[in-house]
């Protein structure tokens, strides 16, 4: 098998996962990849949910159990941004250029190539499953995958989940929680000074546009400036805009007329509600729940959306943190608002399933993908990733799951690519790492 005219073949599929914008994966992608498992003599099932097509193969029965998961849809793309055609895999060098190259065509194709060496396994069951719905949180994609496996007998003892890169074990990411916030439309006539002020998302080391990057008291989130500021200037909130584009993008601007309360300054309107709101976030990005699992990141909170919801002001913040307690969130953020912030209501949901990612260092997986590496030559470096992952739908159920994947660069940018001598690598991993998990 090719692993580069795999890829090609692969990258020219569109499968941007943009439903705001009614753009869905092109289902003929799971049907390509099902036929180059069915040329493998795999045995393979589609899963439909919602117009989300996933294909699951089976090789051999009988524990231990290993699946081997990766993602097919991609993010979208502004053409024009890049220097060649995103839907087209470019070479030049080492380098593979494409929508998909990284994340996660590359890797699909890496997992598709070791299985020509595992389809003639002896004992155990290695699982392969292929996604259409990682990009907007998995619900459809590698939870119906779970679901079907635990209801037919195949939970999996190990989860190599192909969803990484720079050739590092990830062995935690954390959990997606989006908190609404909201407080009623208010109006209300006060007298002061009026002034439009204006905040941009600052950054000292890398922009934090995906708010999984955002890193308190490095970055400068202009929504959370905002709210300092009108505490610090006891200022009402007349209106709100900004540069706001979904719960876990960062936006880079934001801008209000706010009036200054002074005796002798003209009457201005203001809305109470919105003033209410805009200050509750200081607290509310600063909370501190109950975790279960410690993270190099911390908890991060960040409020991304703003919006007019009937007669209500909506700001929904992106929550990440290492726990799958939806309530323990609500809670926190709940006496947060407490003693100062009678009538902001706060409601949690976990996007994704609310799972997160944590495999111990010592634990069997992590250690025999550790000696893999050391085999192949290179560093086995065991890290935790800021991005969440499909893999967050297994790692709760206390199933031994790691991230991996090859190295590139410009996931979710302009002119994303691949290392072509790192992914044939990357394909041995994975054929290596599974023998390794059936045989010892």
């Amino acid at each position: 098998m090719d692993l580069l005219k795999l890829l090609e073949v692969l990258v020219e599929f569109d499968t941007v996962n943009d439903p705001d914008n009614g753009r869905m994966p092109d289902p003929g992608v799971v049907d390509f990849v099902e036929g180059v498992l069915n040329g493998l003599g795999v045995k393979t099932r589609v899963l439909v949910s919602h117009g989300y097509r996933s294909v699951v193969g089976v090789i051999g029965s009988g524990e231990p159990r290993v699946l081997l998961m990766a993602h097919l849809d991609v993010v979208p793309f502004v053409r024009s941004e890049w220097r060649y055609d995103p839907l087209r895999l470019t070479v030049e060098g080492d380098l593979a250029y494409g929508r998909g190259a990284l994340d996660d065509k590359g890797n699909v194709a890496a997992v598709l190539k070791a299985l020509e060496d595992l389809v003639s396994i002896g004992k155990g069951t290695v699982i392969v499953a292929f996604t259409t719905d990682e990009e907007v949180g998995g619900e459809n994609g590698a939870r119906v995958v779970r679901d079907y496996l635990l209801g037919n007998g195949l939970r999996p003892n190990y989860v190599v989940n192909a969803d990484g890169q720079l050739m590092v074990i990830i062995n935690r990411r954390r959990a997606i929680f989006n908190a609404r916030i909201r407080s009623r439309v208010e109006r209300a006539v006060v007298n002061g000074r009026r002034e439009t002020i204006r905040f941009q998302l600052d950054y000292k080391v890398t922009p934090p546009y995906h708010a999984a990057y955002f890193i308190g008291g490095v970055d400068t989130h202009p929504v959370i400036a905002l709210s300092q500021y009108v505490w610090l200037n006891n200022a009402y909130v007349a209106n709100l805009r900004g540069g706001f584009v979904k719960s876990n993008v960062t936006p880079t601007w934001v801008e209000a007329d706010v009036i200054k309360p002074c005796s002798d300054c003209p009457q201005q309107e203001v809305d109470v509600g919105l003033t209410r709101l805009v200050k509750a976030l200081l607290p509310l990005t600063r909370f501190v729940p109950r975790i279960k699992a410690q993270s190099v990141y911390g908890i991060t909170a960040t409020p991304n959306v703003y919006r007019v919801v009937g007669d209500y002001h909506e700001f929904v913040i992106n929550v990440r943190a290492m726990t799958d307690d939806a309530k323990a969130i609500e809670e926190a953020m709940g006496d947060a608002l407490r003693e100062d912030f009678q009538g902001v209501e706060v409601r949690v949901e976990g996007e994704g399933g609310g799972g997160y990612l944590y495999t111990p260092r010592d634990s069997r997986l992590v250690k025999l993908a550790s000696e893999v590496l050391t085999e192949l030559g290179l560093e086995a470096r065991v890290v935790e990733m800021a991005g969440a992952s499909d893999a967050r739908y297994f790692s709760p159920l206390g199933i031994e799951t790691i991230d991996f994947g090859p190295v590139g660069g410009n996931a979710h940018g302009p002119n994303e690519y691949v290392s072509i001598k790192s992914l044939e690598t990357t394909a041995r991993f994975y054929s290596l790492l599974v023998r390794r998990l059936i045989s010892s």
